[in-house]
């Protein structure tokens, strides 16, 4: 009985036993590779790709560029990190950006402007970190001034705008990407997630993460903006407030250089360090402020809100054209241009001088003809739309006559060719081509351009007559008696036989 029920038992532990190890086995493996992605995470840069969406501002660097820099090692004494940008203008904001961030003993981030030049100062000193457009560092990679062996991290600051860029940019970014290591980190700034952004970072970057700056959600903020250029936010700033003239004002910047550059131009504009009227501010408004100047397009959401809660009549944020877009979707309300009163006064006053010179003409009495032309355009246009035709019409003919105009007075400016000389040798003109009174008359030249037979040329240094002297003296007859054989036809003017009414007699010598 022991026996059987041994013999009953012994395949169930056989099951059990079976059933353990392969739970082992997946309990190990899953282990295992737990380990390797941990591991992969820890030390290998595939792990490292990111993709951010963040707002098109100077504000957003930090998030994506401290890591890449921190990383660097600057024992290595050659490229670690290559921040790839839509043009050198970014190249060096971005490079101005990461000095604010680091300071003048950190990291130094190289802007490239032009191949040459930046190959001629790379050779000379280790550059850690490089910001240029892709055709500039494919132009470095060829001369060998960078080599891709040594390169860490690899950022694209605003794939967006690279990637709608020129077809020679994206085949240079394409060959840049095909050169980077294996275990380079790849990291893709994108102001939105477009297709062409998506399906390049689905080709280079390997199991990518993604990640999206939150907004703090609310009501849609209302505001104004003024385009203005990297290097004239300054200039901008007191062409603003001379428009506005508010009684009370708040200037937001987002860095200690640009709150040193706020304050220079106030204090020029007249306004003291104390004063009330015009402030500096990290972020903090007032309740009852006049008007808000964002100095610098805010990172997030999130910096608005104070601006928002103060209540101002007039938020004006000043923004460079290619910041637009994401200020529209930072905002989420409606974004107006700002229009100084300058130019603006002056399109008004273009505007006023040709109706004052059409009501010119009106009071000069209707052409009759004009009116008959135009008559039958009735029947389908209104008379304001045919109006405003024909007013674009005298506008484009004023515009081809300034351009006449500036045209002619650059021909009358221009000297004229030198004309050759008369008479001289040109391969380029025939006899038939010149006019009948520059033809050589007589057997004068012929188109050879000598002087007449019987003018006496100048002799040269030594009182011998010129190599290429045609001239001979005249021929003294006195004394000669002429013969019958020795006549000669006599010629017309142009230097040939008459042909008419004489033939030449025949040689006696000859039979």
């Amino acid at each position: 009985m022991l026996y059987f029920n041994s013999v009953r038992t012994r395949p169930e532990l056989e099951i059990i036993t079976v059933s353990a190890r392969r739970k082992l086995r997946h309990v190990a493996f899953r282990s295992t590779q737990v380990e390797t992605e941990e591991r992969e995470e820890r030390g290998s840069g595939r792990s490292q790709n990111v993709v951010h969406t963040l707002p098109r501002s100077m504000a957003s660097v930090p998030h994506f560029l401290t890591g890449p820099l921190e990383r660097t090692d600057p024992a290595a004494g050659e490229t670690q990190v290559l921040v790839i940008t839509s043009d050198p203008e970014s190249a060096v904001t971005l490079a101005e950006t990461v000095l604010r961030m680091t300071g003048p003993g950190g990291i130094e981030l190289f802007p490239v402007t032009t191949a040459r030049r930046a190959a001629r100062l790379m050779a000379g000193r280790p550059v850690l970190a490089v910001a240029a457009s892709p055709r500039d560092i494919q132009d470095l990679v060829r001369g060998s001034h960078i080599k891709m062996t040594g390169i860490r991290t690899i950022v694209l600051a605003w794939a967006d705008e690279i990637l709608n860029g020129d077809p020679a940019g994206i085949e240079a970014l394409e060959s840049i990407m095909g050169e980077l290591p294996n275990d380079a980190a790849r990291v893709v700034v994108t102001s939105r997630s477009e297709g062409r952004v998506n399906a390049f970072a689905e080709r280079y970057l390997r199991r990518a993460r993604r990640e999206v700056a939150e907004d703090m959600a609310g009501e849609p903020i209302s505001l104004q903006y003024l385009t203005v250029s990297p290097t004239g936010r300054a200039a901008a700033l007191r062409r603003l407030l001379d428009d506005l003239d508010p009684p009370s004002a708040a200037v937001i910047v987002s860095s200690e250089e640009a709150e040193v550059e706020v304050r220079r131009t106030l204090r020029l504009l007249g306004y003291a360090d104390d004063s009330s009227s015009v402030r500096v501010s990290r972020g903090q408004v007032e309740a009852g402020t006049h008007a808000v100047i964002f100095f610098d397009v805010p990172g997030a959401r999130e910096l608005m809100s104070p601006a928002v809660a103060a209540s101002p009549v007039t938020i004006v944020a000043l923004t460079e054209p290619r910041e637009v877009s994401a200020m529209r979707r930072l905002a989420g309300g409606e974004v107006k241009p700002f229009t100084l009163s300058a130019p603006g006064a002056s399109a008004r006053e273009r505007e006023a001088a040709i109706r004052r010179e059409l009501a010119g003409v009106l009071d000069s009495g209707l052409a009759s003809r004009e009116v008959l032309a135009l008559e039958p355009l009735l029947d389908r246009h209104d008379g304001i739309e045919i109006a405003a035709a024909a007013l674009r019409l005298l506008e484009k003919e004023r515009m081809l006559r300034k351009g006449t105009g500036v045209e002619s007075r650059t021909r009358s400016v221009t000297p004229p060719a030198a004309a050759p000389a008369r008479g001289g040798f040109d391969r380029g003109s025939s006899p038939s081509s010149r006019p009948f009174g520059d033809r050589p008359q007589g057997g004068a030249g012929r188109g050879r351009g000598g002087p007449p037979r019987g003018a006496e040329s100048p002799p040269d240094a030594r009182g011998r007559p010129p190599r290429n002297d045609r001239s001979r003296p005249p021929r003294d007859d006195r004394g000669r008696t002429p013969r019958d054989d020795d006549r000669r036809p006599p010629r017309n003017d142009g230097g040939s036989p008459p042909r008419d009414g004489f033939m030449r007699p025949p040689r006696r010598d000859r039979p």
